[in-house]
């Protein structure tokens, strides 16, 4: 997804709120996969699928994995 992309507020109805935030993880951490199409939103992180409920808890989930401070101290 690239930044100021509206077609993902079509996607999260629910959620607008939460598009600015995916679009700022998706620019930390492009090699995450995230899929808004379908019943639930979807990550792929390594070969691993994460589903769940909102987009809000993914991306919950998402930045208990990658904490934001995470990449500044592998810098």
């Amino acid at each position: 997804m690239m930044p100021g992309n509206r077609a993902a507020l079509s996607l999260v109805p629910d959620e607008p709120d939460q598009v600015p935030r995916l679009e700022r993880f998706h620019t930390a951490h492009p090699e995450v996969v995230v899929l808004l199409k379908g019943p639930l939103p979807t990550a792929w992180v390594g070969g691993r699928k994460i589903v769940r409920q909102t987009l809000r808890v993914l991306l919950d989930d998402l930045e208990e994995m990658f904490p934001p401070d995470a990449g500044a101290a592998r810098s």
